[in-house]
């Protein structure tokens, strides 16, 4: 499990995000992102998330995000995304 150490992730995170995913992914292992320092995230974290799940579903591979705080279900419930992320407020 991939855990982040972010209290927020932004559009000025993404790109080491983005590199970060790509080197702890192998196609051999289900993917999953341990969310709990992270508080706040934007759109362009949103959209790397449902990007890198695509990916891994294309390739047959599990992907999982744990340990989301209530205000991080928060944005995902109002962007939308939170039942695509397979998100939900425990």
């Amino acid at each position: 499990m991939l855990k982040l150490k972010y209290d927020k992730l932004t559009i000025y995170e993404v790109e080491e995000l983005h590199e970060t995913i790509l080197e702890s992914y192998t196609k051999d292992s289900d993917f999953a992102l341990d969310l709990q320092d992270v508080q706040k995230i934007d759109m362009t974290v949103i959209q790397l998330l449902l990007c890198t799940q695509k990916s891994c579903k294309d390739k047959n591979i599990n992907f999982s995000l744990h340990n989301l705080s209530d205000e991080l279900v928060k944005i995902l419930k109002i962007s939308g995304c939170d039942l695509i992320l397979g998100v939900a407020n425990d």
